[in-house]
């Protein structure tokens, strides 16, 4: 993969979205790594917070994402918008720039696979952001798998509470200059592309396939592809509570068990609770010879790193961001997604969240979403 255009000097980046996710995690991170890159354009569908956060960088702005992609001073487009991103990102790829996407990439698996294969085709980096690949806890936890013997079960629990429990005192620049239109053809695109995506699956509740599936639940399957690589999922059952759909004033729970092509089983309970005191997110993994346990932070506000206690007959032990096997000054996960974004186009590193794991994750998606039927 050839990355010339880019080595030995920071990567100019263009930014398409500037809502809470823009604002509260990436644009602080990529201030703080001003040695890797340099933002040179930003645009949003509210042109007074384009113009307000590019006035404090120093950047152009604008609120078409295809003048961030045409600008020629771009190498790379980050892109924070609603909804799925395969769209932009295909067009940013074809005008030759590299691409961070936030997640969701894509509805649909095909999409996805095309797009990671029209990316590599042309030597250009396309990275999708699952943060919580890049945990220290990620990596330490494969390394240490053989300590637990062959893998027999892995359980993934998700405490959710509503956004605005998550978000409160986080500061966030929002504008009241977006006209209805604009709101409501965007959100017509994003129904369209939902249910293109859905043609073959009537049945299938669009609401909780876009807002829940591909909008929270995608993070578990990326962190099940993160913990065994090699495995394929698939889905044996998975109930929603939509009997009680008249009462609710949010997403459904959600429990899905499923098979691992190495032999394990594996479990989703993914829940709705709105007022809970805080978002809470464990991975356990149950072999013949022990078990370990993955602790993952929530996704806005001070963020600690992940911990990892590992059970097994010799030792029972707990690794954090406070000590143990990495240092507890090392860079949070999404800072590393970012470095890694950086090293993969200044030096061809390889990228650990693709689009084609992407892809693997919205067939299982679309999985559990037919079981649901």
């Amino acid at each position: 993969m050839s990355m010339d255009t880019t080595s030995g000097r920071r990567t100019r980046l263009g930014i398409v979205g500037l809502g809470l996710i823009t604002q509260s995690v990436h644009l602080p991170n990529l201030r703080a790594m001003a040695d890797r890159f340099e933002i040179v354009r930003v645009c949003d569908l509210s042109a007074s917070v384009a113009e307000r956060i590019a006035a404090d960088l120093g950047a152009a702005h604008g609120t078409a994402a295809q003048e961030v992609i045409d600008d020629p001073a771009v190498d790379a487009v980050l892109l924070g918008t609603p909804g799925a991103h395969s769209g932009l990102a295909r067009r940013a790829l074809e005008a030759g720039k590299h691409v961070f996407a936030e997640k969701p990439y894509a509805y649909d698996p095909a999409v996805a696979e095309r797009d990671a294969v029209f990316a590599a085709s042309a030597g250009l980096v396309l990275q999708v952001g699952y943060m919580k690949m890049y945990e220290p806890a990620m990596a330490e936890a494969r390394r240490r798998l053989p300590e637990i013997g062959a893998v027999r079960l892995v359980r993934m629990t998700v405490l959710h509470p509503s956004d605005e429990h998550q978000t409160t005192g986080i500061p966030v620049l929002r504008g009241s200059d977006v006209s209805d239109d604009v709101i409501e053809a965007a959100v017509a695109a994003n129904r369209r592309e939902v249910a293109d995506a859905l043609a073959a699956d009537p049945l299938v509740d669009p609401v909780l396939f876009r807002n829940v599936l591909h909008g929270s639940v995608c993070h578990q399957a990326a962190v099940l592809r993160a913990l065994l690589p090699n495995d394929e999922a698939s889905v044996s059952w998975a109930d929603a509570d939509t009997a009680s759909a008249g009462e609710r004033t949010g997403p459904p729970r959600l429990q899905v068990a499923g098979r691992l092509s190495g032999g394990a089983q594996w479990s989703l309970s993914w829940n709705w609770l709105a007022d809970h005191p805080e978002y809470s997110e464990w991975v356990e993994v149950f072999g013949d010879a022990g078990s370990m346990r993955i602790d993952l932070p929530g996704p806005y506000g001070d963020r600690t790193s992940a911990t990892l206690t590992v059970t097994s007959a010799a030792v029972t032990e707990e690794t954090s961001s406070n000590g143990g096997f990495w240092d507890p000054g090392e860079p949070g996960a999404f800072v590393r997604e970012l470095a890694a974004f950086s090293d993969a186009i200044r030096g061809g590193a390889p990228v650990l969240s693709t689009a084609e794991g992407a892809a693997a994750d919205a067939g299982l998606l679309r999985e559990i979403a037919r079981r649901l039927v």
